[in-house]
């Protein structure tokens, strides 16, 4: 019998999630149709009924391990095994027990059984280690939960070409089959939207992926508008108390943002009267009914209210009249307006065009629209407000979270290409770059950063204090994924990341290929190809793991990697 299976079908994501339970579990008659049609699943469809299958899988065994637990497991802490005590095992995640084989003569005389020199570990599979040819498990989250890391914060280092975006798709795909939500501020290639593509599936109306285009003629994104803020408003009620903190974070986040165009054109940071100003300008323009967090100003609001000063303002400025505070604020007002023409004004100067959807499993922002020598300034621009309406993003889930008006969820950031902010902007946006990447335990995110090199970021500045501040989320993060480097770039790194003279060798050879006479044909993959170590932990003398990540059949069948399309031709 062939055809699709006639089961009752599921409404919208939205619909179903209020379905399910608090804790993420499915009604059995979803569960048990979606087993039962995967098989006559197109390949997107499949592959979100087998990530939400995951997440209910995740959320059975959760319920599963709070309830089973005994007397005498409640003074004990779980290992990632399982509890330390007799017949309490319970294994975290299923992995097959290592096997060796040899003669009866031999075998007796292993007991006790040797250590395998396998490194095992929780986590989502992304490679294969070089020294065994096992799987390699890792997940930020997972690993922070054994205790392997104390913060779920990474960063991945390597040239153009050699994988960086493959690890960080394999990431994704971890965070979503585990239910979390994902956010990629600035997808320059695009290197996510294929995956975050996936995510909406056209035959049964499902939207768990959003995908925000900014750019000139293409989408407006208002600096002065952190949607996120506006979207946890929404959804409180009339005179909650949380009311008043997010209100202020969002006027914080407003003059972040402006602080960060300003700077970056000026290539300079703004002085603190002029921050006062824009402050004291913003505290003006929400004082009557004229704007609200749903409908905020844009900046040539901003600057009409500069232009026509209050006393507050004045005050705020140390200014007696008004032509003192206009010959103060002269210089911001000339900085402000270069953000209402041309480029930046295209995409600046409105009102957002897609507010962000924190709803959606996953975000993706592409910004591959923008040239990338003749947009150089907007695209830094961008990467820097982007960045910032994550963390936004963050703040106002967890708000929501903590004053039980949403679920209680872990948001994974991934933040690609942030040298080009400093390759435009220099040191003044070094304040910047810290804001987008710092993080805390309680923030409720798992942030992971790519770059190239170290030296793009210490070439910023001569000061000593400045290039601490600009690696400062180098040397914030507790794991590091290293590709192919050269030996400057490695004694680069000294005090970041400390390489064993194994290692330092092992990177060295993935830097070049072998010539054409031993390659043979053209289709071997250059050695370094996919290749890192990864190092963990705060000893600078343990060595790292290496392996090359792996892409599963489904993941080649999906082109969710196939980030090189443009170099192709009919």
């Amino acid at each position: 019998m062939t055809g699709r299976l006639l089961l009752p079908r599921r409404v919208s994501t939205r619909q179903e999630h209020h379905a399910r339970g608090a804790d993420g579990v499915m009604p059995p008659d979803e569960v048990a149709y979606l087993r039962e049609a995967m098989p006559t699943m197109s390949i997107a469809s499949k592959f979100n009924a087998a990530r939400k299958l995951r997440a209910h899988e995740l959320a059975v065994w959760r319920a599963s391990y709070s309830a089973a637990r005994q007397p005498w497991q409640a003074a004990r802490r779980p290992t990632p095994r399982g509890f330390m005590a007799p017949y309490g095992g319970y294994m975290k995640k299923p992995m097959p027990i290592p096997e060796i084989r040899g003669t009866t003569n031999r075998v007796c005389g292993l007991w006790p059984f040797p250590r395998s020199t396998e490194f095992v570990s929780p986590g989502w599979p992304i490679g294969i280690q070089d020294e065994t040819g096992a799987p390699f498990f890792y997940d930020a989250m997972s690993w922070f939960d054994a205790e392997m890391l104390s913060a779920p914060v990474g960063v991945v280092l390597g040239p153009n070409g050699f994988g960086k975006s493959t690890l960080g798709r394999q990431l994704v795909l971890g965070a979503l089959a585990s239910g979390r939500h994902v956010i990629c501020p600035a997808d320059i290639k695009p290197d996510y939207r294929r995956l975050c593509d996936l995510l909406n599936d056209p035959e049964t109306g499902s939207r768990d992926g959003q995908i925000i285009e900014v750019g000139p003629g293409h989408g407006v994104l208002n600096p002065l508008d952190p949607t996120a803020y506006a979207w946890a408003l929404h959804r409180l009620p009339a005179g909650h108390p949380a009311i008043g903190g997010l209100i202020a974070e969002l006027h914080q986040t407003q003059l972040f943002n402006l602080e960060a165009l300003v700077s970056l054109r000026r290539r300079a940071p703004l002085e603190d009267f002029e921050s006062t100003a824009i402050s004291a300008a913003l505290i003006e323009l929400y004082a009557g009914d004229r704007f609200e967090p749903a409908r905020p100003p844009i900046i040539s609001d901003l600057i009409g209210q500069l232009e026509q000063p209050t006393e507050d303002m004045r005050y705020a400025v140390a200014a007696p009249s008004a032509a003192d505070f206009a010959a103060t604020t002269h210089r911001l007002l000339q900085s402000l307006k270069s953000l209402t023409v041309g480029m930046f004004g295209e995409s600046f100067n409105g009102q957002t065009t897609t507010r962000l959807d924190l709803a959606a499993a996953m975000v993706d922002i592409d910004l591959s629209i923008i040239n990338v020598h003749s947009g150089r300034d907007l695209r830094a621009a961008i990467i820097a407000l982007t960045g910032m309406e994550a963390q936004a993003a963050v703040s106002a889930r967890m708000t929501l979270a903590d004053n039980g008006f949403g679920r209680q969820t872990v948001t994974d950031i991934h933040m690609d290409e942030l040298s080009q902010l400093l390759d435009v902007g220099g040191s003044s946006q070094i304040k910047t770059l810290d804001r987008m990447t710092r993080t805390g335990r309680t923030d409720g995110v798992s942030l992971t950063t790519y770059t190239h090199t170290v030296t793009d970021f210490t070439k910023v500045s001569a000061d000593i204090t400045d290039q601490g501040k600009a690696t400062g989320f180098i040397s914030r993060s507790k794991i590091t994924f290293s590709g192919p480097i050269n030996g400057y770039e490695i004694d680069a790194q000294a005090g970041l990341i400390d390489y064993t003279d194994r290692e330092r060798a092992r990177l060295l050879s993935w830097t070049s290929a072998p010539p054409p006479a031993q390659t043979g044909h053209r289709t071997m993959p250059h050695p370094g190809k996919g290749r890192f170590i990864a190092k963990w932990g705060d000893d600078p003398d343990r060595p790292g793991l290496a392996f090359r990540t792996w892409i599963s059949p489904l993941e080649r069948e999906l082109g969710i990697h196939d980030t090189n399309t443009g170099m192709r031709t009919d």
